[in-house]
């Protein structure tokens, strides 16, 4: 039976000065055998969801998936989140089976959970890209948390309601560093591996100018391989005490409700990199 999955993120791919690692978390979970994508949510983050919405229809369309559903999130309401009502429909019909990816601001759950208060009750499990346990510092230049912070309170949702829950830190990502180099290897590759090549490289140079990095960080792939493939992780159960004042900056450690997740760190790195590789080939040569 394939795995039930629903992501929901801020892609930004393409959009000059913004990440392209939803993107690329898209991308990889296709390529996943036995797994069925149902939809894709929008929120916001890397941009706002007037941004990211029609951005990721013409990213589905453009890697060859526009029959997969996008649905819009809101900033403000669970009353007009079209994004939320698809978390409720979806949790309701496959109770049990469903699998949330979130890489981005978590609040289209936080309003599935406004709707139904029961809605977590139904999810198998959430792998979520954010948060930090220390400062996030980069060749000396300290980067702030991005996506539990920009909604504090619905981060807090997740992490005091959701179950199974797994989630790639800021810190333990900084472990997949993806150099501009290999990453160059991609012109050699099918088609599709060129064509991600080229619409990649503006965000190489971004970090480049901006990090002096020759590469980049892949962060939500990590969120993505460690719900879907997890022999590549050392499982981490870890306690956490998240409260309101930490959230606001994505602190995970705070004085908050105790309570256990799963912070995954890379088993072998040379071999986590080398995977997603094989996933952008599986991925080209699928479609």
């Amino acid at each position: 039976m394939a795995r039930k999955i629903i992501i929901d993120c801020d892609n930004t791919f393409s959009i000059d000065g913004c990440d392209i690692d939803d993107g690329l978390a898209i991308i990889y979970t296709l390529a996943q055998e036995d797994t069925e994508v149902l939809g894709i949510n929008t929120t916001f983050g890397n941009n706002k969801v007037d941004i990211v919405y029609p951005n990721t229809i013409s990213f589905m369309k453009n890697i060859g998936y526009s029959q997969i559903p996008v649905y819009k999130g809101s900033e403000d309401s669970y009353k007009d989140n079209e994004a939320a009502k698809f978390l409720v429909e979806m949790a309701d019909k496959y109770n049990g089976e469903l699998s949330i990816l979130a890489t981005g601001s978590l609040t289209n759950l936080y309003h599935a959970w406004q709707i139904d208060n029961n809605f977590y009750e139904k999810i198998k499990d959430i792998s979520l890209m954010g948060g930090i346990t220390e400062p996030l510092i980069i060749n000396n230049k300290i980067l702030n948390e991005l996506n539990f912070s920009c909604n504090y309170k619905a981060a807090l949702n997740v992490l005091e309601y959701g179950k199974n829950i797994i989630i790639a830190t800021g810190n333990t990502c900084l472990d997949g560093f993806f150099t501009r180099e290999r990453f160059n290897k991609l012109k050699e590759g099918n088609d599709f591996e060129r064509w991600l090549f080229a619409e990649s490289q503006y965000w190489f140079d971004r970090e480049q100018k901006v990090f002096e990095n020759k590469g980049i960080y892949i962060w939500d792939i990590l969120a993505a391989a460690a719900l879907l493939n997890p022999h590549l992780f050392i499982e981490n159960t870890i306690d956490i005490a998240p409260d309101e004042e930490g959230m606001k900056k994505g602190l995970l450690l705070g004085k908050g409700k105790m309570r256990k997740v799963i912070i995954p760190k890379i088993r072998d790195i040379d071999e986590y990199i080398e995977h997603v590789y094989e996933q952008y080939k599986i991925f080209g040569e699928k479609h």
